[in-house]
C-alpha cells in the first residue's frame, strides 16, 4: 500500500509579508468606507472619467437619493459606495419612474381620448370621421418591417369632433375588434382623398396599410418631411424630439416607457390608448404649428404640397418594388475583393515591417502600431489615423497611404457581399429593399440607405454600390432596366441660375461645358482642349473640372491645391483667373456669398426651399477670430446649396411624373433613383415610342427656364451597369426579328 501525504509547505517570509500588507490595506479600506460620507463618495464617483451617459445616470441617482426617493440596499450599506452600485440603483430608479409614469398616464387620461373596442363605438366613429375635412393618422405595429410586420392598432385625431381615438386590432388577451373588420369599415375614409390625412413619417404608415391590402389616400402633410423645410438643421426629426421643442410637451419614447424589446400588442389597452392617441394629437398640433409658419413662405408651402407630399407615394411604391440579386455574382465579387485585400495586406506588411518596433508582425488594424510605423515610412508625423482628414489628403503623395486606404475600404466591403447581403433578403417578398429618404441631405437631395428608423437590419444603400458590384442587380424574367440620366444636371443648373453665356452656349450647341470653359480660358479651339488623339480627356479639360467641382462643392483652397497638384497660392490664383474669365458666373458666385452674409440662408430655384447657413452672418473681429473658419465655410457652401437644392427639385418633380407614367403602363415601375439617373423596370418588348416618352420625361418635366435645355442619355440593361444605348438596343432587336 502507498500512502499519499499532503505536506503543507511553510510560507516564505516574502509571502507572509505580502499577506500582512493585504490585511492592512483591507482594514484601511473598511475603515475608509466606514468613515467616508455619502457626499464624499459622490464627489469621488462623479470625479471619475465617466461617459456622458453614465454621468447623467449618476447625477439622477444622486438627486433621487437626496430627495429620499431611493436608498442603498441594506446588504450593500456596509460596503464602500461605488459607481457600480450607483448604476444598479439607476436601473431600479428607472423602473420605478417608468411604472409611476405609466400609472400617471392612465390616471390623467384626457376626457377626449376614447378607446374603440365595440362595433357600436366603431360605427359612431365612422360617422364622425366622414364629417371631418382633415384628420391625423398613425399605426401601431409589431415592428418596422413594412413587408412582414403587422398593424396591432390604429389611432386618429378628429379636430372638429375634438377627440383622439385608438382602435386596438391585434393586442394580446383583450376585448377588441378584428383587423379585417376595422380595415374594411375604414375603407371609405382611408380611400377618400377629400378627407386630408396628416402623419409623421407617412411613408411607413402608407406602406403598412398596403401591407394589409388597404391604402391611405389623401395624405396632405407629413410633419417629419415638413420639418426639413422649416429647419433642415434639426438634430432630430423624430416626433418625440420635436414635440418638446416646438409644442412644449414632454413625450416619452416607446423604449423608455415599455423597454427596447417590448411589443405594443402586449401593452394594456388603458396605457395603449394614452400613448397612441397622444401621438396623433401631437402630430396634429405639430401640423398646425408647421402650417402656420410655412404660410409665411407661400412659395415653400406651394412647393411642399405639390412636390414633397406627392413624392411620398412615389417612395412607398419604389421601395416596395425592390430588387432581384444574383448572389453567385455577389459572392464571386466579394471573393475578388478579399483576394485583393490579401494582396494589399502582404504588400503593406512588407513595406511597414522595417519601421515596426514590435516582435510580432505589424497589425494593420492597430492604430497604436500603424501610426508610428506609417509616420516613419512617409517621413511625416501623423497626428492620427483618420481616413478622411489625415490619410486621404496624403494618398496622392505616398503609394503606401493609397494602398492602406484601398485595403481598409476593401476589407469593409468584402464581408458585405459574401456574408451580410444574403441576410438582407426580405423573408416575405424574397426581394431586397432599400430605404429612400426624400430629405437625404440638408440641401434636399434624394438618397438611399439605412435610415434612423430602420431597425430591420435589411437596409442597404443601393446608391453607393461600386460600379463593379452593380451587375449583381438583375432585371426580372421578361423585363429589362432602362436608365435615363440628367446629363450634366448641376452645371446646366448653374448656367440657368447664373446666366453665364459660356455655359449656355455650350448647351445650346450641344458641346461639353468643361471643354468650352477651357477653350474660353486658354483662348484655344474647342477641339484641342476636349479630347486627345487617343480619346482621353485633355489636361485642360481635367483642370476645368477639378476647379469647377471644387468651387461648386465648397472645397477649401487646400483641397483644391491638392487636387491640382500645385501649391495653395497657385491654386487660388488659377481659380480666380478662371472665374474672372466668365464674368457672369463670377458675379453670381459672389452675389451668393453676399446674400448668405446678409440673410444667413440662400434660396433654391423659384424660392421653393431654403438652405439655412447661419454662420454666414457671423461678425468677425479681425484676423485670428475663431469664427473665421465657420463663416468662410458657410460662404463657400452658398453656391453649392443653391445648385444642389435646385437640382434636387428637378429630380423629384421628374420622379413624380415618371411614377404617374408608369402607373398607367402595365408591367412598368420606377426601379431606382441614383444620383442624377432614374432607372425604370419595363417589359423587354417596350417600344421606341415608349423610349421617347422616357426621353420626354427627362427633358421636359422640369426645365431650366427657356434658355438652358436639358439633356439625357438612355441605356438598356439586363444587369445594372452592363447597358447599351437605347438606339443600339432597338437595332439589335430589329436584326433578331429578320
Amino acid at each position: 500500500m502507498k500512502l499519499r501525504l499532503n505536506v503543507a509547505h511553510k510560507p516564505s517570509e516574502e509571502a507572509n509579508a505580502e499577506a500582512a500588507k493585504q490585511r492592512v490595506q483591507s482594514a484601511a479600506q473598511r475603515k475608509k468606507a466606514a468613515t467616508e460620507t455619502i457626499d464624499e463618495a459622490w464627489a469621488r464617483i462623479l470625479a471619475m472619467k465617466n461617459s456622458d451617459a453614465d454621468q447623467a445616470k449618476l447625477i439622477e441617482v444622486q438627486a433621487a437619493m437626496a430627495a429620499g426617493l431611493i436608498g442603498r440596499d441594506p446588504a450593500s450599506a456596509a460596503k464602500r459606495f461605488s459607481k457600480a452600485e450607483a448604476i444598479r440603483m439607476h436601473k431600479q430608479l428607472a423602473e420605478e419612474q417608468r411604472e409611476a409614469t405609466l400609472r400617471r398616464m392612465v390616471e390623467e387620461t384626457p376626457s377626449n381620448y376614447e378607446l374603440i373596442t365595440t362595433e357600436r363605438q366603431f360605427q359612431a366613429l365612422l360617422a364622425e370621421l366622414a364629417a371631418e375635412q382633415i384628420i391625423a393618422v398613425d399605426t401601431e405595429t409589431t415592428g418596422v418591417d413594412v413587408y412582414t410586420d403587422v398593424i396591432v392598432g390604429i389611432s386618429f385625431s378628429l379636430p372638429n369632433a375634438n377627440k383622439h381615438v385608438y382602435i386596438p386590432v391585434a393586442h394580446d388577451n383583450c376585448e377588441q375588434l378584428s383587423r379585417d373588420y376595422v380595415l374594411e369599415g375604414l375603407r371609405t375614409v382611408l380611400y377618400d382623398e377629400s378627407i386630408g390625412k396628416v402623419l409623421h413619417n407617412a411613408i411607413f404608415d402608407i406602406a403598412m396599410f398596403r401591407r394589409h391590402g388597404s391604402d391611405l389616400l389623401g395624405v396632405t402633410w407629413d410633419t417629419m418631411t415638413a420639418m426639413h423645410l422649416l429647419n433642415e438643421n434639426e438634430d432630430s426629426f423624430k416626433l418625440k424630439d420635436l414635440a418638446p421643442k416646438y409644442l412644449g410637451v414632454d413625450s416619452d419614447t416607446f423604449d423608455k416607457l415599455f423597454g427596447k424589446n417590448a411589443q405594443f400588442r402586449e401593452v394594456p389597452l388603458d396605457i395603449a390608448l394614452v400613448y397612441a392617441a397622444k401621438d396623433t394629437e401631437l402630430t396634429w398640433k405639430l401640423y398646425e404649428f408647421q402650417r402656420a409658419h410655412m404660410r409665411k413662405m407661400p412659395s415653400v408651402l406651394e412647393y411642399y404640397e405639390t412636390v414633397e407630399v406627392p413624392l411620398l407615394y412615389v417612395i412607398v411604391t419604389l421601395e416596395a418594388n425592390g430588387y432581384i440579386l444574383d448572389l453567385d455574382f455577389a459572392k464571386k465579387y466579394g471573393e475578388r475583393l478579399r483576394n485583393r485585400a490579401e494582396e494589399l495586406s502582404a504588400k503593406l506588411v512588407d513595406a511597414l515591417t522595417p519601421y515596426h518596433d514590435g516582435d510580432e508582425p505589424i497589425n494593420l488594424n492597430s492604430t497604436q502600431q500603424m501610426r508610428p510605423a506609417l509616420s516613419k515610412a512617409i517621413g511625416q508625423e501623423l497626428p492620427n489615423m483618420d481616413a478622411k482628414k489625415t490619410l486621404k489628403p496624403l494618398k496622392g503623395q505616398h503609394e503606401i497611404v493609397a494602398d492602406l486606404l484601398e485595403y481598409k475600404n476593401i476589407v469593409k466591403l468584402s464581408g458585405t457581399y459574401i456574408d451580410a447581403l444574403p441576410l438582407k433578403q426580405n423573408p416575405t417578398t424574397q426581394r431586397w429593399h432599400s430605404r429612400f429618404n426624400p430629405m437625404g441631405t440638408v440641401t434636399g437631395r434624394f438618397s438611399s440607405g439605412k435610415d434612423e428608423e430602420d431597425k430591420t437590419g435589411q437596409g442597404f444603400n443601393v446608391q453607393n454600390q461600386p460600379k463593379e458590384a452593380r451587375p449583381m442587380f438583375v432585371a426580372p424574367p421578361g423585363k429589362v432596366l432602362v436608365g435615363a440620366d440628367f446629363k450634366a444636371q448641376e452645371i446646366r443648373c448653374v448656367g440657368y441660375l447664373s446666366g453665364e453665356r459660356v455655359l449656355i452656349d455650350a448647351f445650346l450647341n450641344e458641346r461639353d461645358p468643361y471643354a468650352m470653359m477651357a477653350s474660353n480660358f486658354y483662348k484655344r479651339p474647342y477641339e484641342e482642349v476636349y479630347k486627345t488623339a487617343e480619346g482621353d480627356d485633355t489636361k485642360e479639360r481635367k483642370q476645368m473640372k477639378v476647379v469647377w467641382l471644387a468651387t461648386l462643392y465648397g472645397m477649401s483652397k487646400y483641397s483644391l491645391a491638392e487636387m491640382l497638384g500645385v501649391d495653395v497660392k497657385a491654386a487660388v490664383q488659377f481659380q480666380t483667373d478662371l472665374f474672372e474669365s466668365m464674368p457672369d458666373l463670377n458675379a453670381w458666385i459672389e452675389a451668393n456669398k453676399k446674400f448668405v452674409e446678409r440673410n444667413g440662408y440662400v434660396w433654391a430655384d423659384k424660392e421653393a426651399r431654403k438652405r439655412r447657413l447661419p454662420d454666414g452672418k457671423l461678425k468677425l473681429k479681425g484676423w485670428g477670430d475663431q469664427n473665421f473658419g465657420k463663416k468662410n465655410r458657410a460662404l463657400r457652401q452658398a453656391t453649392n446649396a443653391r445648385v444642389q437644392g435646385s437640382s434636387s427639385i428637378q429630380t423629384k418633380v421628374t420622379m413624380i411624373k415618371a411614377h404617374e407614367y408608369c402607373a398607367n403602363k402595365p408591367g412598368w415601375s420606377l426601379w431606382c433613383s441614383v444620383h442624377d439617373e432614374l432607372i425604370f423596370e419595363v417589359p423587354e418588348d417596350f417600344t421606341e415610342a415608349e423610349a421617347q416618352d422616357i426621353r420626354d420625361l427627362m427633358l421636359n418635366s422640369y426645365a431650366w427656364g427657356d434658355v438652358v435645355p436639358n439633356g439625357t442619355d438612355i441605356e438598356v440593361f439586363r444587369r445594372w451597369g452592363e447597358g447599351i444605348p437605347v438606339e443600339k438596343w432597338f437595332e439589335q432587336k430589329a436584326k433578331e426579328e429578320i
